[in-house]
């Protein structure tokens, strides 16, 4: 098995893939309790608040958005689509091609 293996391309692309929405998971996740803890140091007691916070839900939506979007592009097969409607063209090219000799 060489560096130019095509199976083990695809998987190190994989694996990158997956590493790099785990490593925005964690983030998302630290950065959100460290804003639900300052918003909670900070909040009035009694005050209007949603969940008993003032503010962070707001960034907390927003980037959630985010995270759930990023989880659907790695873990839904939207790439493995393209792959295949791909090789469909390849391979309708490719007897196109051998049609015409």
């Amino acid at each position: 098995m060489t560096d130019q293996d095509p199976a083990m391309e695809k998987a190190r692309e994989r694996a990158h893939e997956l590493k790099d929405f785990y490593k925005h998971l964690i983030t998302y996740v630290l950065v959100c309790s460290l804003l639900v803890v300052i918003d909670l140091a900070d909040s009035d007691i009694g005050a209007d608040t949603f969940l008993g916070l003032n503010w962070a839900y707001w960034p907390i939506f927003g980037w959630g958005i985010a995270v759930i979007i990023h989880a659907l592009s790695v873990f839904l097969p939207f790439g493995d689509w393209e792959e295949r409607k791909a090789q469909k063209i390849y391979e309708k090219e490719q007897r196109r091609q051998l049609g015409q000799h």
